[in-house]
């Protein structure tokens, strides 16, 4: 069960909203959490979601070909599953 007066109390720094204002405002409450990195807590009629700003991680060079040496075993399953694994 969700203790309110939990939810609450760690949930005052943050903006509160009801589904209906949710919706009617969705693209500025959007830009408004992207640019002040501060998320809304909307109430929904079970509980609570929460919008929060989410940043991409940067991108990581492929690694270059023939810099990695796999064991034989790594070979067989690239072999058997492609790169899934």
């Amino acid at each position: 069960m969700l203790d309110h007066f939990l939810v609450t109390w760690m949930t005052t720094a943050m903006r509160m909203l009801t589904v209906s204002k949710a919706k009617a405002t969705f693209s500025g409450i959007a830009r408004s959490v992207v640019r002040s990195k501060k998320p809304v807590i909307v109430r929904v009629p079970n509980g609570f979601i929460q919008i929060a700003p989410y940043e991409l991680p940067e991108a990581v060079p492929p690694v270059k070909a023939g810099s990695l040496n796999l064991l034989p075993l790594e070979v067989d399953l690239h072999n058997r599953f492609g790169d899934s694994l």
